[in-house]
């Protein structure tokens, strides 16, 4: 039942402007405080159904939100506050309109920002993570966007901690079609692999424009909802811009087993910065909380340098960003120089005559290698070690480790015989238990909206008259919850 709007509240220091928006449990407004004077945010919660528990996790709230105030991607809180009738109000930094679900849904974001904003949000949520709390309801919806254009985690307001969450249920729903399936189905209140489910589904709809597996004119209910996201294999995005190693990544974190997904949100960043590195967009760094609880900036992979290696390949040591495409060798220190060298301290800013010649000829050396690689690169088809022109079924993180086994795209033929049509197809890496999504329709173009039918055997034949036109494309789904890209459509008409 939809609760009624709350009147906006006077609260000392803030001027009442305008209302924000509204969702089951709290109204937020728009308030201009007077000192220092700037817009801020107010959450307040709803009177009407107000029970112990929503006021518990309201409290909770803030102060989750609160402890992860310094990431430069969640949403800052200033105060809270219980008001005498029993209600509460949380004043937050003020994001203006519009977040990502309606961005996703007035434009098509590119494949570089969804990436980039997919590491920034990933940098969020394995900061909480890392001081335990299990966000448990991310979704375009509760990612905002600040005036330059950095976004920003919201709504812990179901969040929990990843251990004991049990109390926290009562009264919360989630957010079905970016929820992994253990969650919906009750087998786990949520964890980290859960966190890395949702937050894959939410760039896939910034992608798309629509959530994974609702269906345009279709009943995307939450129970209609609920049995795809349980059986139904991870669909393509269908834009021929999201590169392949992209699609296979979010199949990957989107898995139907959590044991199969990455198993941190860290994990999930480096597969996308492996990804800009191969696209050659620019490099979004992952920032995290180190050991002793300050904001920092991973490298792309994470480890601490040779002289300060350690076991965990976590951790963070320094706030220093190396790149993920090259990285330069440390200076020898003074004890490696050769013998004949020796440190004076400080020398004087002259240049010599021969020293300004060797370093011109440095330079011409330098700017003639990089012609020649530059045409090299442009003129041969050599791919670099982020892209091979071998068929891969992986993608590697920036840490160098396979995250993900898909099987390759298949290829589809097909025969028309009495009464229908026969499709079979091939593909590489062939496993036991590989089933096949299909899709079936009367027209090429009618193929994107047509209803996935699993097959577990081939070849498949499909009932048609003769002359009727019978159009079909198949991928490769495993156990796992991976599913390979579809095929190329084939259209045989019925014999």
């Amino acid at each position: 039942m939809t609760r009624p709007p709350v009147t906006a509240p006077e609260i000392p220091g803030l001027v009442y402007r305008q209302p924000l928006g509204s969702g089951g449990y709290a109204d937020v407004f728009l308030y201009e405080q007077q000192q220092p004077r700037m817009p801020v945010a107010v959450k307040v919660l709803k009177r009407e159904g107000l029970t112990p528990a929503i006021l518990r996790q309201f409290v909770e709230e803030a102060d989750t939100m609160a402890q992860l105030a310094d990431h430069p991607y969640i949403v800052q809180v200033f105060r809270s506050e219980q008001l005498a009738d029993g209600g509460a109000y949380l004043v937050m930094k003020y994001y203006p309109p519009p977040n990502l679900a309606t961005r996703a849904k007035r434009e098509r974001l590119s494949v570089e920002e969804v990436l980039r904003t997919g590491i920034q949000l990933a940098s969020a949520v394995e900061t909480a993570h890392r001081a335990g709390i299990v966000h448990r309801d991310i979704k375009p919806a509760n990612v905002l966007v600040s005036q330059y254009g950095a976004p920003g985690l919201t709504d812990f307001g179901i969040a929990g901690r990843a251990v004991g969450q049990e109390e926290h249920d009562e009264d919360v729903g989630v957010s079905v079609p970016w929820s992994p399936p253990e969650v919906l189905y009750g087998q786990s209140n949520g964890d980290a692999r859960s966190d890395v489910y949702s937050l894959a589904a939410t760039l896939w709809h910034l992608l798309v424009g629509r959530s994974p597996f609702e269906q345009p004119g279709g009943d995307n209910s939450a129970y209609a909802l609920m049995p795809r996201i349980r059986a139904t294999p991870v669909p393509q995005t269908g834009r021929a811009d999201v590169p392949i190693s992209l699609e296979r990544l979010l199949g990957h974190a989107m898995a139907k087993k959590p044991d199969a997904r990455p198993q941190t949100a860290i994990d999930f960043a480096r597969g996308l910065q492996a990804i800009e590195q191969e696209q050659r967009f620019a490099r979004t760094p992952i920032v995290v909380l180190d050991e002793s609880g300050h904001t920092t900036v991973a490298d792309s992979t994470g480890r601490a340098a040779p002289e300060e290696a350690d076991p965990d390949r976590t951790s963070v040591r320094a706030p220093k960003v190396t790149s993920a495409q090259t990285q330069s060798p440390a200076p020898a220190s003074t004890a490696q120089r050769p013998a004949t060298e020796t440190d004076d301290g400080p020398q004087p800013t002259t240049i010599s005559g021969g020293a300004l010649l060797a370093g011109v000829g440095v330079l011409l050396v330098a700017l003639v290698g990089a012609l020649v690689w530059a045409i090299g690169f442009r003129g041969g088809d050599e791919p670099t070690e982020a892209s091979t022109d071998a068929p891969s079924a992986s993608v590697t993180t920036g840490g160098g480790g396979s995250i993900v086994d898909m099987a390759e795209q298949p290829q589809i033929d097909g025969q028309g015989i009495a009464g229908g049509v026969v499709f079979s197809w091939q593909y590489a890496g062939v496993r036991k238990g590989d089933f096949f999504p299909m899709r079936i329709a009367s027209s090429e173009a009618a193929i994107p909206e047509a209803v996935v039918k699993s097959v577990k055997v081939m070849p498949f034949k499909v009932s048609a008259k003769p002359g009727e036109l019978v159009c079909a494309q198949v991928a490769v789904a495993r156990a796992a919850g991976t599913t390979s890209p579809y095929s190329p459509i084939k259209c045989v008409q019925g014999g």
